[in-house]
């Protein structure tokens, strides 16, 4: 049988709890040889006020590592000390599950939605920003020594791939059945399953690489500007023209960028992520002392009523009733991260 492990956190993140984060993180995802462990330099802060909860379901498969990470709203950096090897730093590939998170990666990074994928190099430093949480599918492979991989990887790390077609999404149904059966598979099964998973998962790289000029353009602009509206979903005269103002793109090239996003259009993103936002401050137990109205409003929102409309829109609940709890208790974590367009007031 495969192995496979898992480590949890609940609780506010102290020197020794956030060490113990960490501890798993390198054990579950980074996997770095023992020789390099003490090169890796990490940092984990909490974000919205909360209590840092996490848990990291992981599985050995033949040397390539597979994971199940969900955690609470929280910021994530890490790097390499300077002289650490390059050949011994495994690659990532981060599926998201649900909600949305940001990376980035020297120069590059993207914003992924429930679906979305990226591959991240370990040698290289990158950050992480899941501003309202996230569960995410993790395998971690070792660097391939072949140069045409190698070359694949350099082209392909740190940049937004859409897995809703072809072979990545064929790879995401594997590694989510995989991870499920892993304690029962046979070690002969490993070997070949691990292959399957690691070339299916370059053939998607691929296939996204030679997706048409377009459709790259497209996506590269999408991620480009939910990390724009991510920094400033608080402000209350956030609109489609002001975020083109602000990412120096016409109102049109705006709704473009959205028109093959999950949520169907830049005004259902924004009003999605208002929403995420207010609902976990509604349930946070630091923000029980603020009014349903001041939250609303501290999140763009025009009105109570407004927001009211919007939120039940959205989970078929009154504000009032998600605070108090009931069978939309655990939205946030069982939601999908695609909403209809609700109704608001028109832009003045």
């Amino acid at each position: 049988m495969m192995s496979r492990s898992m480590a949890s956190l609940d609780g506010c993140i102290s020197a020794s709890s956030a060490l113990m984060w960490e501890d798993a993180v390198h054990t579950g995802i980074g996997r770095m040889p023992a020789e390099l462990r003490h090169q890796e330099v990490m940092h984990l802060q909490p974000v919205g006020g909360q209590a840092f909860s996490g848990r990291i379901d992981y599985g050995d498969l033949a040397g390539t590592g597979l994971c199940r990470m969900t955690a609470s709203p929280h910021r994530f950096q890490r790097a390499l000390r300077e002289g650490a090897s390059h050949a011994a730093s495994p690659l990532i590939l981060v599926i998201q599950v649900k909600n949305s998170s940001y990376f980035e990666q020297r120069e590059r990074s993207g914003m992924l939605s429930p679906g979305d994928w990226c591959v991240l190099d370990t040698y290289r430093p990158f950050g992480w920003n899941s501003a309202s949480g996230c569960e995410q599918i993790i395998m971690t492979i070792q660097r391939p020594a072949d140069s045409g991989l190698g070359d694949l990887i350099a082209r392909g790390a740190a940049q937004r791939c859409d897995g809703k077609t072809g072979a990545a999404r064929i790879l995401q149904a594997m590694v989510s059945e995989v991870m499920g059966q892993i304690h029962h598979l046979a070690p002969y099964s490993a070997g070949s399953l691990a292959s399957a998973l690691t070339a299916t998962a370059w053939n998607a790289l691929q296939e996204q690489l030679e997706a048409p000029a377009p459709i790259l353009l497209r996506d590269t602009q999408c991620s480009r500007l939910k990390a724009w509206i991510e920094t400033r979903l608080a402000e209350p005269d956030l609109s489609v023209d002001t975020i083109a103002q602000g990412c120096r793109m016409s109102a049109r090239s705006v709704h473009r960028a959205f028109s093959s996003d999950p949520t169907g259009s830049v005004s259902s993103y924004l009003w999605q992520r208002r929403v995420v936002q207010c609902a976990a401050a509604l349930k946070n137990p630091q923000e029980m002392h603020r009014s349903i109205t001041d939250i609303a409003l501290s999140w763009g929102f025009s009105s109570s009523s407004h927001f009211s409309r919007v939120f039940r829109s959205t989970l078929g609940v009154s504000p009032r009733s998600y605070r108090a709890g009931g069978q939309h208790a655990d939205w946030l974590a069982a939601w999908s991260g695609v909403v209809p367009e609700p109704d608001r007031p028109k832009a003045s």
